[in-house]
């Protein structure tokens, strides 16, 4: 029930066939990890639907983000631990309510803190800032059985505490 319930959410926000990655690359402390193909499919999957629960981007908010520059951004992320979902074909990853949003990547932060940020999409040479997305739909997806050993080890103590309040 729980998956087909995610499919539907997936469909309605336009990322049915998200699965269709083209590449995704998982770099944490210097390290490039290889991804076997139950990681690959759950990524591909569930960070597009990941960044559709976002309420605020650059685009729609550039007040917002007025300090940060979401290019520089970008480049400051790629450089530490991070996980990119690069797409053949551009994805709506917009909130539903807010208007549509391509990006043919998605880029999420993976410091060594208790939370993975920052949120980023790329289409061509355009960055977007994402914030304001989902806290425990951000905590369930680094805490899936599929990618949680590889997530850094300070996400473990929010894993557990989901896991509580979920029982």
């Amino acid at each position: 029930m729980k998956a087909l319930r995610t499919l539907a959410t997936a469909a309605m926000c336009g990322l049915a066939g998200a699965g269709a990655a083209a590449e995704i690359e998982l770099v944490r402390d210097g390290k490039a990890y290889e991804l076997s193909a139950a990681p690959r499919a759950y990524i591909a999957e569930q960070l597009p639907r990941l960044f559709s629960t976002c309420s605020l981007n650059s685009r729609d908010h550039p007040q917002i983000f007025a300090a940060r520059d979401p290019g520089a951004r970008w480049r400051e992320t790629a450089a530490g631990s991070h996980l990119i979902v690069r797409f053949a074909t551009p994805l709506d990853v917009g909130h539903p309510h807010h208007g549509a949003l391509a990006a043919r990547q998605l880029m999420l932060g993976l410091p060594e803190t208790h939370y993975p940020a920052p949120q980023l999409s790329r289409d061509g040479e355009r960055v977007v800032a994402h914030t304001k997305c989902s806290g425990g739909d951000t905590i369930r997806f680094v805490c899936a059985g599929e990618i949680k050993p590889l997530m850094p080890g300070s996400y473990h103590r929010a894993c557990d505490l989901l896991e509580e309040a979920e029982r």
